[in-house]
């Protein structure tokens, strides 16, 4: 369940008193921030809207060699300025595939897919067939060439993880129309495609983590879940544990409650509503309790759990997408929100904290979790609609003044033509 935290109200006056002593107003302002609401720490981010392109998926590297992760989002790569902070350039690498409101793109994954030294960019769509890697040519300010991996149509999203425990990740993508999970692996040059299940199992989420603690990572779908016998040689056991409707990206397995069971946390990607499902065993037989996380937001499209605060606990980061199905979406036209919520183990409760409220940014289909400005914490990043966003963590702020003058939210413009005339400023009637 969510934890409400209690918001106290301070009002500041001109006068302070403090063990019998008067500090001024002045000496009284705490200069650097302090904790949240019950005296628990608190991430504080500032977002910056990077462009306007509709593409929803979003993937990091360095593009230009100078040691800094990039942003690279459709067609576009944004330019890190580094630690003290200033404009991200964008410049174009690929084309992409557009349809009214949307970029065929729902997600991207970076992977030296042929081998040669150079990371690769992996993605897939919704509205156009296939899964693609775009080949690094090594040149800058090249075009980047599109192959063809395989056949997937309807593509929702993927996970991203080592499913066959060779030490490297895998992509597995769900479909919308049930066509079949595929999971893909790129330990070779050449990537080898494997199909799991029937169209039964596949539907709108998928995710990736050892469900029974026997070492091996499994699959989890909408549906329930495929224990892993020998991924490499497409040996898997089906579990029809679950229902869970138009499930986010990834279904993340975490032991929520720290009992030694495997949990499962979800969105609903085109609904309210954000959940876990508690693992509880009687015996042999599994069975799964729901509990609501957080119901006041739709469309909870993209999770990841995170270590966020550096306090050694993952967080749940997660959001809302904007305009998923269009304007067709329960709370489609609500605020947009990011959060990540701590959890407390011993209780299974989830407190939330924002990372972006009512602004431009959303969750998107992904999310970036590194320290893209390379000042020692973790930032993040979206895509989606309303354009790329970083929302950069403060704990570390090493951006100077003079750049954050240049980045205010006043309009230059103003004042506006005949709103009214310079004054002086008048600080009181002379004295005699």
């Amino acid at each position: 369940m969510l934890r409400k935290v209690n918001v106290v109200t301070v009002v500041l006056v001109s006068v302070y008193v403090v063990f019998g002593g008067i500090l001024t107003a002045q000496e009284a302002r705490k200069p650097t921030p302090g904790f949240g609401p019950g005296g628990v720490p608190q991430t504080t981010f500032q977002s910056h809207r990077l462009g306007t392109d509709h593409a929803e998926g979003i993937t990091s590297m360095d593009m230009n060699g100078d040691g800094r992760p990039d942003l690279l989002s459709g067609s576009y790569w944004y330019e890190n300025p580094g630690p003290t902070g200033g404009g991200w350039k964008r410049h174009q690498f690929r084309t992409v595939g557009v349809l009214g409101e949307f970029v065929s793109d729902c997600g991207e994954w970076t992977v030296d897919v042929n081998h040669d030294g150079a990371p690769d960019v992996i993605t897939a769509g919704w509205m156009t067939n296939g899964l693609w890697w775009y080949e690094n040519p090594k040149r800058p300010d090249t075009m980047w060439e599109k192959h063809k991996i395989t056949d997937s149509y309807d593509t929702e999203g993927g996970a991203f993880a080592d499913l066959n425990g060779d030490g490297k990740p895998d992509i597995a993508l769900a479909h919308y129309n049930h066509s079949g999970i595929l999971w893909v692996d790129f330990s070779s040059p050449e990537p080898k495609v494997h199909h799991v299940g029937g169209k039964e199992q596949d539907g709108h989420g998928i995710g990736m983590g050892d469900m029974d603690g026997d070492g091996r990572v499994d699959l989890l779908t909408p549906y329930g879940w495929f224990k892993n016998i020998d991924a490499n040689n497409d040996k898997w056991e089906w579990h029809g544990d679950w229902q869970l409707g138009d499930a986010g990206f990834p279904i993340i397995a975490y032991d929520v409650n720290d009992d030694g069971m495997m949990d499962i946390v979800y969105g609903q990607g085109h609904a309210y509503g954000l959940y876990w499902l508690e693992q509880q065993r009687e015996g042999t037989s599994r069975h799964w309790v729901k509990h609501i996380i957080d119901e006041s937001f739709s469309q909870s499209h993209a999770l990841k759990l995170i270590d966020i605060d550096g306090d050694g606990v993952p967080e749940l980061l997660t959001g809302k997408r904007y305009r998923g199905h269009n304007g067709n979406d329960p709370g489609s036209y609500d605020p947009l929100v990011v959060y990540y919520y701590k959890i407390d183990r011993k209780t299974g409760q989830f407190t939330r904290y924002p990372i972006s409220v009512n602004g431009t940014g959303g969750a998107g289909t992904q999310f970036i979790v590194e320290d893209l400005d390379g000042d020692g914490d973790l930032d993040v990043a979206t895509a989606g609609k309303t354009g790329v966003h970083f929302f950069e963590n403060l704990k570390i702020d090493r951006v100077p003044k003079e750049t954050r003058e240049t980045d205010i939210l006043l309009d230059k413009n103003w004042p506006f033509e005949g709103e009214g005339v310079t004054v002086q400023q008048e600080n009181g009637p002379l004295k005699p």
